[in-house]
């Protein structure tokens, strides 16, 4: 299960994976990545992963971001925030085989990832 977080409005995607993703939301996670490059060109991402057994191998956690991968070239950053730190490696070389900046934050530190990923843009709090 995956929510779109509408904090700001800004080049931001924000998404919480609280599970598996379905390949049906894989295509409105898709939509909405269209939706917002389009919108913004360059875009950055914050993803918040909590208890997904998916992501229990780096092939898994590949596949689970693949719609990320698809859209590399228009994204800027992706902080991935978790609860499994040895995510962290696997995050960091997916940033290097895509070639984007990453990074893994735990979730005790989900200020610090959005300070990340907000780092030098002008975006504004939704209501």
């Amino acid at each position: 299960m995956f929510e779109h977080v509408e904090k700001i409005t800004g080049p931001v995607l924000a998404l919480k994976f609280t599970g598996e993703i379905t390949e049906t939301e894989h295509q409105r996670i898709d939509r909405l990545l269209t939706e917002h490059i389009d919108r913004w060109g360059r875009i950055r991402i914050l993803l918040t992963v909590k208890h997904n057994p998916s992501l229990s191998s780096a092939e898994a956690l590949y596949e689970d971001l693949r719609m990320v991968k698809l859209h590399s070239d228009a994204i800027e950053r992706l902080a991935v925030v978790g609860d499994r730190p040895w995510k962290s490696t696997w995050v960091g070389l997916f940033g290097l085989f895509s070639r984007m900046q990453t990074d893994y934050f735990s979730l005790e530190q989900i200020d610090s990832a959005w300070q990340w990923v907000t780092e030098g843009l002008t975006v504004e709090a939704t209501r």
